[in-house]
């Protein structure tokens, strides 16, 4: 049986990034993206974390918590006013991820420390945008 999100969406790129604040500790920081994306490998970096993907199942996660927060509306024109060609990105609150919640934001300045970036890249953009409310 083919993987549907590997053969659906081939080429798929997902990047996950945080910058590390000199008064946060890495694993804070650490913790508060695998608790949205627990599968992550992270990467330190010039004091940014980073872990990349090509897995749709990233976000699984993120999907549940916002479809039970009924925030998808709110996703989607993030996602749609974010694109650029086959790119796109959205934010989410740091601490909160500390907490284990989605939290999606609008600008950076919404979350004290900075937040968590999430940006996905693919030929089918738009598909990919419209998966989370499948």
């Amino acid at each position: 049986m083919i993987n549907e999100n590997n053969h659906k969406y081939k080429n798929l790129e997902i990047i996950v990034q945080a910058y590390i604040n000199p008064t946060e500790e890495i694993e804070k920081v650490s913790s508060a993206i695998k608790n949205v994306f627990p599968e992550s490998a992270l990467i330190l970096k010039d004091n940014k974390l980073y872990a990349s993907t090509e897995k749709m199942e990233v976000f699984k996660k993120v999907k549940d918590q916002i479809r039970s927060k009924s925030a998808l509306s709110v996703l989607k024109k993030i996602l749609f006013s974010n694109q650029n060609m086959d790119t796109t990105w959205f934010l989410l609150n740091k601490q909160a991820a500390f907490s284990k919640v989605v939290a999606l934001i609008e600008d950076e300045d919404e979350s004290p420390l900075g937040p968590i970036k999430i940006t996905i890249k693919n030929q089918n953009i738009e598909e990919i945008i419209n998966w989370f409310e499948r």
